[in-house]
């Protein structure tokens, strides 16, 4: 079987088999494709993927001199590759990408929102010529940036996960199950206790259903899923004259966490705010804190 050959049942076990996305596969495919072309290209002896190994590739990537995120990606997509002919196909591979080091990425801080552009988020957001999708979405916003969850956790929230305290109408904390059906408590700041409070009262009055699910399609209370958020926050960025790349709910959850290592609290609460098993995840908000710090410090004046 020749280099080509493969491909296409290869494409076919990525989908159906490692159930990656049809872009991802895409890319993978191109990779693959790429690197054949290249093999043919360098020597008419190879002509099978058991002929190839580490030199190979080693010798493909300095020739291209891919930037890390591209040579991370090639690495990866020819392990896919080795794996689906060894597991699959049962073809007597080379070790090849097996050898090679993926390069290190730069390690990147979280730029969070600053308080312009969140204000003019939320004040985009309720710019709806309907009302109740004007609260809904301000209410979505608000409660993301308010609690740091992740868009799911807060999308799968049920009404019988919010906790009021005494006779209080305010909403005073929340019960989330996060991965790996771990549940976690999490208390509402004041800005999570309005837009909750207000979008509530507002579904009680207007739903039709009898969903369980808090933010929902009014008045039918179909679920909203996480694509209509996305897409709701890119409409809203642009009514907010905000780049859509920082209009994200991933950048509302980056926003709460910095804003708590800035107020002083310990790493130790934001591992648990954002619901991180992995203290390093965290720590990335303490390195983006001393570089205020630090960029505060380069700022004053010099005195003789």
């Amino acid at each position: 079987m020749t280099l080509f050959e493969a491909l296409p049942a290869f494409e076919g076990y990525l989908l159906h088999e490692e159930g990656l996305s049809p872009a991802t596969v895409r890319q993978y495919r191109a990779d693959t494709e790429k690197l054949a072309n290249w093999l043919l290209t360098e020597s008419e002896h190879l002509t099978s993927w058991e002929q190839i190994g580490a030199r190979e590739l080693r010798i493909y990537m300095q020739q291209g001199r891919p930037a890390p995120a591209r040579a991370r990606r090639l690495v990866s997509s020819w392990k896919k590759l080795w794996k689906y002919l060894e597991d699959v196909e049962k073809r007597p591979m080379q070790r090849g990408p097996g050898e090679l080091k993926s390069p290190k990425l730069p390690s990147k801080l979280p730029q969070p929102l600053s308080q312009e552009e969140l204000s003019r988020l939320l004040t985009a957001a309720r710019e709806n010529p309907s009302e109740n999708k004007g609260l809904r979405d301000w209410a979505i916003l608000a409660f993301l940036y308010g609690t740091g969850l992740r868009v799911s956790e807060a999308l799968n929230l049920k009404l019988s996960d919010v906790e009021h305290q005494g006779g209080d109408p305010l909403p005073t904390a929340v019960r989330v199950v996060a991965k790996g059906n771990e549940e976690r408590l999490i208390p509402l700041s004041a800005i999570a206790q309005r837009a909750l409070y207000q979008w509530l009262r507002v579904r009680r009055v207007q739903a039709k259903g009898s969903s369980a699910l808090v933010f929902v399609h009014l008045p039918s209370e179909k679920a909203l899923p996480v694509r209509t958020v996305q897409a709701m926050m890119h409409r809203v960025a642009k009514r907010a004259n905000v780049p859509a790349a920082r209009a994200t709910p991933h950048k509302l959850r980056h926003t709460f966490a910095t804003n708590l290592v800035n107020v002083g609290r310990s790493l130790e609460e934001v591992q648990e705010a954002l619901g991180h098993k992995n203290s390093n995840v965290t720590r990335r908000y303490a390195k983006l804190n001393r570089s205020r710090l630090k960029a505060a410090a380069d700022a004053l004046p010099d005195v003789e």
